[in-house]
């Protein structure tokens, strides 16, 4: 050592010394005036050296080892060491941040005296974490419970062996309004209501013969203000318990427990009532097992098995056969706000199968989880469905046959129109060049005259493919279109034709609509000349606010509406209406002459 303490002492005495620090749990060391270590034990070495890489022996300068710990937090030491060589011991509590943890030091300084004189400081500084912890949890406790007492809604009552209150805890009041003078030195008997009075009665009698045992029960007591409460607790004879001494109870207000419970039975009771009456058929199933667990009557009735026959059966046996999959595949998740319903054929006792619309909804049913299914019996709309489907197909087809034989009439007139008209004038225009050629002196007559036959080949090819195109003029509209249309009409036929037209919203209209609106009124003219015989057809167009109603009635013939029609003049108009979501109406009769009225929603 390069400093003593006093007089030498024998190696002993020195080597007892040392042990004595090199085995003490945290960091010790002894310091001379000249702030160099004496003594430094073994956990201060390396704890130096593994933050500093430094050796430390006696003899070196004294190193804030608490700093290398934690930079953040260094103590002034100087003046710690000043003022205890001036005589006074240092004693305090320091934290620490290390590796993010909070660690307490307990740390001393102490003078060491030789005659009247300090000529060394002892240090230690102890980690003191655990007893903090241990110190701050046990205050952390003694809140707690506290807390717990004071503002718990748990009421603890401590009575003497003949029943007396001598405590009452502070919830008391607030549960109950009792203050402290309203129920001190009074039996609780006091605030039990009659009704309850017996079970009371046999609970202090219980208590004082079996003291070893904790009693639950339910009373009915009175509040401050007289009203009716419930309270359940638990009620222990402590009276031989050292620092109770007393019969003790401890309680809680159930009032609205008490009033849900009823309403439970009331909803259970309603429920059932729903149930099993409903007109609907109703069944619960086992989540897992899909094994049924109730039905109601309606079930019963659509299925034909008895609730006992039911009770044995897993859902997947009133299944179609070839629909026998797991139902966990197809029901809607548990956490699904949507449940669709999903369409299934089942199987009746009687073997009969019917369509069924099924609804799943998870619930909890006596604890379990489980399946409610409701059932609808859909097996008549599904064939009325398929009926509706077959005559839509029908009509469809029917729609197509008319739209073929309506292609193949329009190139048959085409084709008699070339064949007898047009092949006709083309061929006396080859004649007469023929002519020409054979015949010199007639040569300029026959080529005038084939000329002549050629430009009305044109006209009547231009006067054909007219009559094949024609449609409204999107440039003049719909109104003028129709009256060109009618006034040839007109110098054709020997019927009256009018048309009223009034469709103030036309130029906003659809151009394709447009066409077909053309169209009706030019095919049911056309039925009009072929079969009516009539003599006055009107028209009329006419717009009234969203609905667009065309009309046409003529004073001819008439016809059975309720009879197969041959020709496909009708079919074709309702086809183009329906392909505007129009519909068509018409009234006729036999010698009553004919009225169509188409509607379109604009």
């Amino acid at each position: 050592m390069q400093a003593t303490i006093g007089p030498k002492r024998n190696a002993t005495a020195a080597a007892i010394l040392n042990g004595v620090i090199e085995n003490t749990e945290g960091y010790t060391w002894i310091i001379d005036k000249s702030l160099q270590y004496i003594v430094c034990n073994l956990h201060l070495r390396n704890t130096i050296k593994q933050l500093s890489g430094r050796e430390v022996l006696p003899g070196d300068e004294v190193i804030d080892c608490l700093g290398l710990l934690d930079p953040t937090q260094q103590l002034p030491w100087s003046a710690i060491y000043l003022e205890a060589f001036n005589g006074t011991a240092q004693r305090f509590t320091h934290q620490l941040s290390i590796q993010e943890k909070t660690v307490f030091f307990n740390i001393t300084v102490t003078p060491v005296w030789e005659d009247d004189t300090v000529i060394a400081l002892s240090c230690s500084a102890q980690d003191i974490t655990e007893r903090k912890k241990a110190e701050e949890a046990l205050r952390q406790s003694e809140l707690k419970f506290r807390s717990l007492i004071e503002n718990s809604t748990d009421i603890i009552t401590m009575a003497n062996a003949e029943g007396n209150i001598f405590y009452g805890s502070p919830s008391s009041k607030t549960v109950f309004g009792y203050e402290e003078a309203d129920y001190m030195g009074r039996h609780v008997c006091s605030f039990i209501h009659p009704d309850s009075l017996p079970s009371m009665g046999d609970l202090l009698q219980n208590l004082i013969q079996h003291p070893e045992k904790v009693y639950t029960i339910d009373l009915k007591v009175f509040d401050k203000q007289g009203n009716e409460r419930w309270v359940q607790g638990l009620a222990s004879n402590m009276l031989q318990r050292s620092g109770i001494n007393a019969l003790v109870g401890n309680y809680r207000d159930i009032t609205e427990r008490k009033k849900a419970e009823e309403l439970i039975k009331e909803s259970e009771y309603l429920y059932k009532n729903l149930f099993y009456n409903s007109p609907l058929p109703i069944g619960v199933c086992d989540a897992e097992t899909m094994q049924f667990l109730d039905v109601n009557e309606a079930t019963i009735q659509l299925y034909g098995y008895s609730r006992k026959e039911f009770m044995q059966m897993r859902s997947m046996d009133i299944l179609s056969p070839d629909e026998q999959v797991d139902l966990q595949q197809v029901l809607p998740k548990v956490d699904n706000p949507n449940h669709p319903s999903i369409l299934r054929r089942h199987v009746k006792k009687n073997g009969e199968t019917i369509f069924v619309e099924v609804w799943a909804h998870a619930i909890n049913y006596k604890g379990r989880n489980a399946w409610l299914i409701l059932a609808s019996d859909i097996t008549e709309k599904i064939e009325l469905q398929n009926q509706l489907v077959e005559k839509e197909i029908q009509r469809q087809q029917e729609v197509t046959k008319a739209v073929i034989d309506a292609q193949e009439k329009e190139r048959a007139t085409l084709g008699r129109e070339l064949h007898d008209n047009i092949s006709q004038m083309l061929g006396t225009a080859k004649l007469y060049l023929n002519c020409a050629q054979d015949t010199p002196g007639l040569t300029n007559d026959m080529i005038t005259r084939s000329r002549d036959t050629i430009s009305d080949v044109v006209e009547e090819i231009r006067r054909l493919s007219k009559s094949m195109i024609e449609t409204f003029d999107e440039a003049v509209g719909l109104e003028l279109s129709l009256n060109e249309l009618i006034q040839k009409v007109r110098l054709a036929q020997p019927f009256t034709l009018s048309l009223y037209f009034a469709v103030p919203d036309e130029p906003q209209l659809d151009d394709k609509l447009k066409m077909t609106i053309f169209r009706i009124v030019q095919e049911q003219l056309n039925n009009t000349i072929k079969y009516a015989n009539a003599t006055e057809v009107q028209i009329a167009i006419v717009q009234k606010n969203r609905q667009l109603l065309i009309t046409i009635a003529d004073d001819g013939n008439g016809f059975d509406t309720t009879q197969k029609r041959k020709g496909i003049g009708i079919t074709n108009i309702i086809s183009r209406a329906e392909l505007f979501n129009g519909r068509v109406t018409i009234e006729s009769a036999p010698g009553r002459g004919c009225r169509m009225q188409v509607s379109f929603t604009i």
